[in-house]
């Protein structure tokens, strides 16, 4: 059975395997991009992967602070 720490760890991975998304997204030189009629510039995927990196952080400390 799962735990509730083990659910917020899988969370956590799945946070941080988006934010690396979108730093590899960032170093792959093809921003400006059109998806589903939202642009995504350059700002605004810098925005994405301080955002997603701070969900990250506290997804992680969320889990340090739950029983095993």
């Amino acid at each position: 059975m799962c735990s509730k720490r083990d659910i917020v760890v899988f969370l956590a991975g799945a946070e941080a395997f988006h934010t690396l998304s979108h730093v590899v997204l960032s170093f792959s030189r093809v921003l400006p991009i059109e998806i589903c009629s939202i642009t995504l510039t350059s700002q605004l995927n810098l925005f994405a992967i301080v955002i997603n990196g701070l969900a990250t952080a506290g997804l992680v400390w969320w889990a340090c602070k739950l029983k095993k």
